[in-house]
């Protein structure tokens, strides 16, 4: 199954993902002073860049001190990299400007780290004993839930129960879901499908620290998937019928389909209705059954094509087809050339 999510994180998720963000710079003085970074994560090196509109800061010599130590000191020496802290500490980095002419000017930066892991999950249906998640497909609902990475002066990580999250879709606060310990938030999928952002910014109650989540959710269409229902093992989940089922001595196989990403109850076909096909020809009497029992003919070898197509009642937007080729091979006696159902 092709399953597609575009975020800007990194993803563990039983589907996870994760966009570090942390402290945000703070400056002051007459030199401005911007980072490269407004959301380094701890050991990031971000770039301090020095600017004025009050001196000629290249002829200048500029002296930058980090946490009381002489850092650089050289003329036109405009940017510094540094090293985002460790959770719960803080860099002080000041600069001075000192023209030929003895004008000097000023400015000051404070610089955090921290980080926000994104999981998300959707009420999209999956087989038994899948490993990992699907990304949201049309109309299905998707829980967000942010694990914050922020600490204290003395390097304690946090409650994330003892938080405030701002939560936004597309810049727009979602106040409702946001506030103390608002940890999570659940979107239900909009009729017309399109990709959107999702933010969090986090700070405990003393806004001593902050720290910032962004990931952008794509919504997909619903797949199928085929599986043999084996007699004795049940369905053979680690492997999905690619384009081909073989139908050997036995001369029957069933074959079980699973409708992936679909709003489905975990036992049932609820709102979905299945039309199973062989050779185009539809059987109507299969339009609430899960799985199929292929035979194959005797006296005959070849191949007949099976298509399902599901739609789902209730969601116009869930609907998704697929099939495959079960082939045969000749036995004794019978006049039949194609499977049966």
């Amino acid at each position: 199954m092709k399953s597609r999510f575009l975020l800007s994180f990194i993803i563990t998720f039983c589907f996870f993902a994760s966009n570090a963000s942390a402290q945000i710079p703070s400056s002051a003085g007459g030199l401005d002073l911007s980072a490269s970074t407004d959301n380094p994560v701890p050991g990031q090196t971000v770039t301090i860049t020095a600017r004025s509109y009050t001196l000629d800061i290249n002829s200048a010599k500029v002296t930058w001190v980090v946490n009381g130590i002489k850092a650089k000191d050289a003329v036109g020496a405009t940017i510094l990299e540094v090293k985002a802290p460790v959770l719960g500490k803080t860099l002080s980095i000041k600069v001075s400007a000192t023209t030929p002419e003895g004008r000097t000017d000023v400015g000051a930066i404070v610089i955090g780290s921290g980080s926000v892991d994104l999981i998300f999950e959707t009420d999209g249906y999956v087989s038994p004993f899948f490993k990992g998640k699907i990304s949201p497909v049309y109309q299905n609902s998707v829980k967000i839930v942010a694990i914050p990475h922020l600490a204290n002066a003395n390097g304690l990580e946090y409650d994330p129960k003892t938080l405030i999250y701002q939560w936004k879709k597309n810049s727009r606060a979602i106040e409702n879901q946001s506030g103390y310990g608002k940890q999570s938030i659940t979107l239900v999928g909009d009729i017309v499908p399109r990709p959107y952002d999702i933010s969090v910014d986090i700070w405990p109650r003393d806004d001593s620290t902050h720290a910032q989540g962004l990931t952008e959710v794509d919504v997909a269409g619903p797949s199928i998937n085929f599986y043999v229902d084996d007699p004795l093992y049940g369905p053979l989940f680690n492997r999905a019928i690619d384009t081909i089922v073989r139908i050997g001595s036995q001369k029957e196989t069933t074959v079980l389909a699973v409708p992936f990403g679909f709003n489905k109850s975990p036992s049932g076909v609820g709102n979905l209705s299945w039309s199973w096909s062989i050779n185009d020809s539809i059987h109507t009497e299969l339009s609430s059954n899960e799985s199929v029992v292929l035979r194959a003919p005797d006296n005959s070898a070849g191949s007949s094509n099976i298509q399902l197509n599901i739609i789902n009642t209730d969601k116009i937007l869930q609907g998704s087809s697929a099939g495959f080729s079960a082939t045969f091979s000749a036995t004794k006696s019978s006049t039949a050339n194609q499977l049966t159902f």
